[in-house]
């Protein structure tokens, strides 16, 4: 299974961001909204508005990305009409390099204040990249002192949050603008206590609103 690593996402990530967003919608929420809702969803979400938002420093912006193995060469060729040679693809001298890992963006995550403003993961990411975001989230919220973590879910989301102990407060319907007209969509809301460690403070949660 490839490995995934989390760290601090940097405006250099907007593209690799944007890409997952997209993909995520795309490729996870078609069972729980029509095209138009995924349209009106993913409307106006480019790199420069990621970039904008990673150069603001939300606290904290989070990418997890995968280890993928590639070779350190491209594999040698015969010259045309010559059999293949194996040996010609064996190093000298024991035993061959292991290859070279590259790591690409999966999946994203991002808290503003007590809120989950951000969770993605690509539909090709490893299993379980999104709860690896989430749990890191979380981590970092009970060390900033919040009681409880807030959240918007999707339909499709749903379950996932459940899973991971948040409760669904109620549904709402967000009112989204497009060419021509309004799109709705059911969007639901979810919360968390977390549990304090090592005795660090708590700070006041506020009132939940719809998150990005």
């Amino acid at each position: 299974m490839p490995r995934i690593a989390i760290r601090l996402a940097t405006p250099d990530d907007a593209a690799a961001v944007t890409a997952v967003f997209h993909a995520a919608i795309n490729g996870k929420a078609t069972c729980s909204y029509d095209a138009e809702q995924l349209s009106a969803w993913c409307a106006g979400r480019t790199v420069e508005q990621f970039r904008r938002e990673l150069e603001l420093g939300m606290n904290p912006f989070l990418v997890a990305e995968a280890g993928v193995a590639t070779p350190l060469d491209p594999p040698v060729a015969p010259p045309p009409g010559e059999a293949p040679n194996p040996e010609a693809r064996r190093p000298r001298g024991g035993t061959p390099p292991a290859p070279a890992t590259s790591f690409r963006v999966v999946g994203f995550g991002a808290l503003r204040g007590d809120e989950v403003a951000y969770l993605y993961a690509a539909p090709q990411a490893p299993p379980g990249t999104g709860s690896e975001l989430l749990r890191e989230l979380e981590r970092r919220a009970v060390e900033q002192g919040w009681p409880e973590l807030r959240l918007t879910a999707s339909l499709n989301a749903l379950a996932f949050y459940k899973e991971h102990g948040y409760r669904e407060l109620r549904r709402d319907i967000r009112v989204m603008s497009v060419e021509g007209g309004f799109v709705r969509l059911v969007a639901i809301e979810a919360r968390k206590r977390l549990t304090p460690r090592g005795g660090l403070p708590s700070r006041s949660s506020g009132e939940p609103a719809l998150a990005e």
